[in-house]
């Protein structure tokens, strides 16, 4: 085998390994659930509590990040109001996210965060014209740390 050759060989080789470890790593370390559970981790950063309410259906899901591993979980929403209580961890942050489904033009979604009892966010968007393609009708906080989140005054 020629030098070039051989070269070649051992960089396509590399890639494969790099790209699969990579690949490895991050199903390792991301994990995806159906469900909203009542506590992650130890739950010792407090109760975070998501009161939601909606004219359309949607999908609800809150991610939780520690730089070690990744947690998202998810559930489906049929419009009205729900409420999810979770007691989450310390120095764990992430998204929290409400999404419509198929929105029309006056849909409504709305929510109120709570943090041990304190309003974090209270928010209410209304569809007012048809979403362009592409485009999503959703609500979306995102915290460093979710034990950490400052109330609203």
């Amino acid at each position: 085998m020629q030098p070039r050759q051989k070269l070649l060989g051992m960089v396509i080789v590399g890639a494969i390994v790099l790209l699969g470890g990579w690949s490895y790593a991050r199903h390792d370390h991301h994990k995806l659930t159906l469900g909203i559970p009542a506590a992650v981790g130890q739950g010792d950063g407090g109760t975070l509590v998501i009161d939601t309410e909606s004219t359309t259906r949607g999908r609800f899901s809150i991610s939780f990040d520690d730089d070690r591993r990744v947690e998202e979980f998810w559930i489906p929403a049929i419009e009205g109001e729900h409420t999810w209580t979770i007691n989450i961890p310390k120095k764990a942050g992430g998204y929290i996210e409400f999404n419509a489904e198929k929105p029309e033009v006056g849909d409504k979604l709305s929510w109120k965060i709570t943090l041990n009892g304190k309003t974090v966010v209270d928010q209410t968007e209304t569809l007012d014209q048809p979403l362009a393609p592409g485009h999503t009708f959703l609500l979306r906080s995102a915290y460093n740390d979710y034990s950490a989140i400052a109330a609203r005054k």
